[in-house]
């Protein structure tokens, strides 16, 4: 029997152009035009799982919210990283409308100015870009792949317990200096292999002589028996990809003296969903 409140239900308030059109998405990921999907608004039970702290730090909060207010898109969890920013701003737009507020202190007399951020242009600006996954490393040709959801939730998780580790084995003053810098070592050296694991996920294929391999244990061995520098062009491209891919600082005037600011937006689940702007 249909629901005789059913014409109320909620509408989609805007339509989302993906920034990867799409791609890297598993086949029949995406139900519907990836250039068009349909965005709701968050409901109320959305918003009180984006205020609890175990469903953010596992993932789950941002999870079950794509799931209600993009329903088109069938697992979050594999969602590329280039389209997780658009996805989540389009929610806010949808849920709270278009200018996100900041505050910010002037670099110059120190006065607390407010500003606000355009989630519409930005928007428009991700939608601007586009993934290049061409590494040259003569003779050599490398693919890359963004890492999706699930992959970044996990490398975030293990370099959050990495560091609380360290801080519970070296916040003892009675440890011996010596100990400590060994903890150090071992904390530097850890967070360097997640690093380079993380980098090595994104390789999806090496091509070289007519034959591309795209089996992740060959290009692991390869990478580890490679020279640096062919490691370092990889490294290169994919910090150059994430500075591209993230929102630009906005110059602004203080109010008090007139200088220009650049402030940087952040995109944190834990307050960019908590409050109504």
């Amino acid at each position: 029997m249909e629901n005789s409140l059913q014409k109320y239900y909620r509408q989609p308030k805007i339509y989302l152009s993906l920034p990867s059109k799409g791609m890297y998405y598993p086949e029949n990921g995406i139900d519907g035009d990836p250039t068009n999907l349909p965005v709701f608004g968050m409901t109320a039970m959305d918003e009180i799982i984006f205020k609890t702290p175990d469903a953010l730090f596992s993932g789950e909060s941002t999870v079950s919210c794509i799931k209600s207010c993009i329903p088109a898109i069938k697992d979050p969890w594999l969602i590329p990283q280039i389209d997780l920013d658009s996805i989540l701003i389009a929610i806010r737009i949808a849920t709270y409308g278009q200018y996100l507020e900041s505050n910010y202190s002037c670099t110059e007399c120190k006065a607390e100015n407010g500003t606000q951020l355009d989630l519409s242009k930005t928007l428009d600006y991700f939608s601007s870009l586009e993934y290049n996954p061409n590494v040259d490393c003569y003779p050599l040709s490398v693919t890359l792949r963004p890492f999706n959801y699930k992959e970044q939730t996990e490398l975030q998780q293990q370099q959050y317990n990495l560091r609380r580790i360290l801080l519970q084995s070296t916040g003892n003053e009675d440890m011996p200096e010596e100990d400590r810098n060994k903890k150090l070592d071992e904390f530097y050296n850890t967070l360097a292999k997640y690093q380079i694991t993380a980098y090595k996920k994104q390789i999806a294929t090496v091509e070289a002589d007519d034959v591309r391999v795209a089996d992740a244990q060959e290009i692991n061995d390869f990478i580890n028996n490679s020279d640096k520098g062919f490691f370092q062009k990889i490294k290169a491209h994919l910090e150059d990809l994430q500075a591209l891919w993230q929102v630009q600082s906005q110059t602004t005037t203080c109010s008090e003296c007139g200088a220009e600011n650049k402030v940087k937006f952040t995109l944190d689940n834990s307050d960019f969903f908590a409050t109504k702007s």
